[in-house]
C-alpha cells in the first residue's frame, strides 16, 4: 500500500461530465450544511443585484446594465470613430 494519498480520480470525483450535480442524496452533514448556508449570515437577507427587474432586462435586451459604464476619470478615455 502506497503512502501516497488518494487523488480525485481515485476517490471517484470525476465521474459525470463537469458542471453536471449529483442525483444521489445527501448525506446527513451535507444536508445539515445546505440548511446552514441557506440562512442569512448577521441579519436579513436582501434581494442580489442579480435579481432586479432592471437586470433581467438589460439581459433580455442584451444591452448594458442600467447606471454601468461611464467615463474612467484617468484620462484614457477610448474614442470611437467611423475613420
Amino acid at each position: 500500500m502506497s503512502e501516497l494519498p488518494d487523488t480525485a480520480m481515485a476517490t471517484g470525483n470525476d465521474e459525470g461530465t463537469p458542471g453536471e450535480r449529483s442525483t444521489g442524496p445527501l448525506a446527513k452533514d451535507e444536508r445539515k450544511l445546505l440548511k446552514e448556508l441557506k440562512k442569512p449570515a448577521g441579519g436579513t437577507a436582501e434581494p442580489a443585484l442579480e435579481d432586479s427587474p432592471e437586470v433581467a432586462a438589460a439581459v433580455a435586451d442584451d444591452a448594458p446594465l442600467p447606471g454601468s459604464g461611464g467615463a474612467n476619470q484617468d484620462g484614457l478615455d477610448a474614442e470611437f470613430t467611423d475613420r
